[in-house]
């Protein structure tokens, strides 16, 4: 009896020594970028291509950019550049699995459907790439006076037509800003030298997900580069 005891006692100390152990263990653990992502984040495919980098902002009032200024033909090839266009605004889409759409809180009812190599795939494409192209849309509807557009989709139809566009463009980047909430604090500068004595500044540390290593994986899998483009496929990315 006295030697149960013992080994009970024994084991008991030993599984509560080592659970505790792990408890600290685990306190001390902190998940990746990638745990993060996918825990604050809907489902992507884009996931494995997501990396992080610090980068302070160039948001001064006068900062030269290859994405500010009046139209020229550099400008628009630096805008046309940075979204994954096969022609015109055409982008061509992504496959995307039918069995993640659960986790979109999806059904397949309604959605196009992929044929082929990609059977059991929906048609798609990932929201930064609709963002960035309705930004680009107000930019040029800004310019539409000094730059020739009318040759683009997003310019096609009526002048109503055009501003429903428009419109829609900044109910959806309101959204966007308003979702992600940036909370970074700005400051403000003291310039003497300037009439105002002061001037907020705008160059602001922020970790930001490599937009390049996203819109690399958007190429490496559209349906159009690998030679899957439907022909009657027309979706423009504004």
């Amino acid at each position: 009896m006295y030697s149960y005891n013992r080994v009970y006692n024994v084991v008991t100390a030993f599984f509560f020594t080592v659970s505790l152990v792990l408890h600290f263990v685990a306190r001390n653990i902190e998940p990746n970028d990638l745990d993060c992502v996918k825990a604050t984040s809907s489902w992507s495919p884009a996931f494995g291509a997501i990396e992080y980098q610090w980068e302070t902002f160039q948001n001064g009032f006068s900062q030269k950019s290859i994405y500010r200024g009046e139209p020229t033909p550099e400008l628009e090839m630096a805008w046309l550049d940075s979204l994954p266009i096969l022609m015109l605004d055409i982008g061509s889409p992504i496959p995307i699995p039918k069995s993640k759409l659960s986790e979109l809180q999806l059904s397949d009812e309604e959605y196009l459907e992929g044929h082929g190599d990609f059977e059991g795939s929906l048609y798609g494409n990932l929201e930064v790439f609709r963002n960035l192209g309705c930004l680009n849309l107000l930019r040029q509807h800004t310019y539409r006076d000094e730059f020739d557009y009318s040759f683009l989709p997003a310019f096609k139809g009526s002048e109503e037509m055009i501003m429903r566009r428009v419109d829609a463009c900044v109910q959806r980047l309101r959204e966007v800003l308003m979702c992600s909430g940036d909370a970074t604090p700005y400051l403000i500068m003291l310039t003497p030298e300037k009439k105002t004595k002061e001037s907020p500044d705008f160059n602001t540390l922020h970790y930001c997900r490599n937009y390049d290593r996203i819109l690399d994986w958007a190429k490496e899998n559209e349906i159009g580069r690998r030679g899957h483009f439907p022909d009657w496929y027309e979706f423009a990315i504004v």
